[in-house]
């Protein structure tokens, strides 16, 4: 029988083995091309450093592309204005996320979590109404559920000039409210005949864009 000192020693060995293999498959598994993998923040309860953050919005791809320094953090479904209407394009446009207008009226639906942007002026210099990041627009049901307008989200543009999101998350954007992050909006390069939207969009060219916070203590936008 062999002596405890001659039988721990091949143990030893043998634990010693497991924890160096166990260490290379983690190291490998955490590498990229040769570069290590750094996993994404949980959305449910991370939010990117205001101090580092940025966001761009992708026209082209309906997306709001948000990084942490060069990190893209995360990419959420958006719907931006439609295109070949000037009164209803979102306009291209480099700043930084503005005052929080909660929830407003415009064009006889309700938006919730808005954060003002910039106020749109044609080249004649007039009015266009004013550009938000909100929710997707909803009507009150018969017992006062929301019934939203989810058409478009991440897929085609379908807006008044605004930036739509999905309830949920317009939810997480107002959680981690980035008033003066800096946001990018690139320009929307797909053409127009996927949209046939379009059409009919041609009735929009008369109207005129308002917006009526409903927040307490915030009055109408010029």
């Amino acid at each position: 029988m062999p002596s405890p000192r001659e039988f721990c020693a091949p143990m030893k060995r043998l634990v010693l083995a497991l924890a160096m293999t166990v260490s290379l498959m983690m190291v490998s598994a955490a590498q990229v091309n040769g570069k290590p993998e750094i996993p994404l923040p949980n959305p449910a309860n991370q939010f990117p450093d205001k101090a580092s953050a940025r966001i761009v919005i992708s026209q082209d791809d309906q997306q709001m592309l948000i990084y942490d320094g060069a990190q893209l953090v995360r990419a959420l479904p958006v719907s931006t204005g439609w295109p070949g209407i000037r009164k209803t394009t979102t306009p291209v446009w480099s700043g930084r996320i503005g005052e929080y207008w909660g929830s407003f009226e415009s064009f006889g639906t309700i938006q919730d979590h808005g954060y003002w942007l910039f106020t749109d002026h044609l080249a004649d210099g007039s009015w266009n109404g004013d550009i938000l990041i909100h929710g997707a627009p909803y009507h009150l049901g018969p017992t006062g559920q929301k019934e939203y307008e989810l058409d478009g989200i991440g897929q085609s543009p379908a807006s008044n000039g605004c930036i739509r999101m999905e309830p949920a998350d317009a939810d997480w954007f107002t959680q981690w409210n980035p008033i003066g992050v800096p946001i990018s909006i690139l320009p929307f390069t797909h053409g127009t005949g996927a949209y046939p939207k379009l059409a009919f969009g041609a009735a929009l060219v008369a109207s005129t864009q308002t917006m009526t916070p409903t927040v307490a203590g915030v009055g109408p936008h010029p």
